[in-house]
């Protein structure tokens, strides 16, 4: 397949407008994307333009950001949005624009500012072959979905951690099924089984089968639910677990000291506030580094948190070591606590809304460092905390092997972009490069 480039100029490839207010006050809940300078910032019950759609950042930060969206949406006032593809395939317009520098058509002073009237006469090299343009649009979107696959499936084994520290931690589901038992006049058998069904999800005929043909993972299940009390206690957060504490974070966990030559950093190991990623999906590249000669250091399974706005929630097991901003807290567990147990902990709602609750100022607020660990938590018996980190390590492990090929193809993905928009490297190479990368 051939590349037929030809010069033109942006205004004859595409035709931008302006994005449209929508105040947070009018927002109704919906299923449409809400897109704003940066990609999507919440969801609506109507749409101002039909999908798909490329967006560009028109103002601040964000000013020449490119997003795409599959589906109808609304643009904000923040954003410029495509309105007429001029007959040009829509997902290679997006790879396309996010090879152009906007800077140099910044228009403001104090803030970046975009003005589409500036962009229209700018020239650029473009396949004028709409079948062209969908294949390389193809290839690279391949990529993309083996990267957005890779995120779901980590989240999925997030969110299974989360459900299973829920349930031993919070709920306390397999003492309550204990002393369910016991109460009923059951034996410590029954209560053992009934604990297990807890922890298993399996119901007593499922178990019977199950040690029959697994019968070591049975057994270890009966040594996990034995790990359970079968009595609760009162304490000042509520009934626990027989047995059990409530303490000050400090008893599990401390903030970790020392320092790092900000010269060691690269932008894959600088962790600042801005570049922490909401939604448990990690960590992006630091747009910069600092410019101070020393910054804190963090290493392989510290728990990073965002001090500012505590209400963002932004959570990340630390898989490398690096640097990070003052504003990166960085936690550390104490001996005989696991990482798994204190990570999950932190993880919850109620501790970003201590945080949140015990933070000072008002436009930055910033978690208090001292009330943070005097923030009162669980804490079990250590064997059953080895327990838990012994079920959750692999889903731990599969997150960090999906993060590793993410970070491959994403470099792949930024690799063959230029190459294929300025016809450096054939369709058949691109093609046969993505499907070795993908098929692993």
């Amino acid at each position: 397949m051939g590349f037929d480039w030809g010069v033109k100029k942006l205004g004859d490839i595409l035709t931008l407008q302006r994005g449209h207010d929508l105040p947070s006050q009018d927002r109704k809940f919906g299923k449409i994307p809400i897109m704003g300078s940066s990609g999507v910032t919440g969801y609506h019950d109507q749409y101002k333009a039909k999908g798909p759609g490329v967006i560009i950042g028109r103002s601040g930060n964000s000013m020449g950001q490119v997003s795409y969206v599959s589906e109808n949406y609304w643009p904000l006032n923040t954003s410029l949005y495509v309105t007429d593809f001029k007959g040009n395939c829509p997902e290679f317009i997006y790879y396309f624009l996010k090879q152009i520098n906007f800077d140099q058509f910044n228009s403001g002073s104090a803030q970046k500012s975009l003005n589409r009237n500036a962009v229209y006469p700018f020239e650029v090299k473009f396949p004028s072959s709409y079948k062209t343009q969908s294949a390389i649009a193809s290839i690279l979107f391949t990529l993309e979905d083996k990267i957005g696959v890779n995120q779901e499936i980590n989240q999925t084994l997030e969110q299974m951690a989360q459900a299973l520290f829920k349930s031993w931690f919070l709920d306390f589901e397999p003492v309550e099924a204990k002393v369910a038992v016991l109460e009923a006049g059951g034996s410590q058998e029954d209560a053992t089984l009934a604990a297990m069904t807890a922890i298993s999800g399996k119901e007593t005929d499922a178990l019977v089968v199950f040690e029959r043909e697994q019968p070591e993972q049975y057994t270890k299940l009966k040594t996990t639910a034995e790990l359970f009390p079968s009595a609760m206690q009162d304490s000042e957060l509520g009934e626990i677990p027989e047995g059990w504490n409530i303490g000050p974070l400090s008893d599990i966990a401390t903030f970790t000291k020392g320092k790092l030559e900000a010269s060691k950093l690269t932008t894959d190991t600088y962790i600042s506030t801005e570049n922490m990623l909401e939604n448990k999906i990690g960590i992006s590249q630091a747009s910069s580094l600092p410019s101070a000669s020393t910054v804190p250091n963090f290493s392989a399974g510290h728990i990073l948190i965002s001090n500012i706005r505590p209400y963002f929630k932004k959570i990340w097991l630390a898989r490398f070591s690096g640097g990070r901003s003052a504003d990166v807290l960085a936690f550390e567990s104490k001996k005989n606590i696991t990482v798994e147990f204190l990570y999950n902990l932190l993880y919850q709602d109620v501790f970003f809304d201590f945080m949140m609750l015990t933070s000072k100022g008002v436009k930055m607020p910033r978690g208090d460092k001292t009330a943070i660990m005097g923030w009162s938590c669980i804490q079990p018996e250590e064997k059953l905390l080895n327990a838990f980190s012994k079920s959750v390590k692999q889903f731990y492990s599969y997150i960090e092997s999906h993060n590793s090929e993410n970070k491959y193809l994403t470099e792949l993905r930024d690799t063959l972009i230029p190459k294929l928009l300025s016809g450096e490297i054939t369709l058949p190479k691109a093609e046969q490069a993505v499907s070795e990368a993908t098929n692993v």
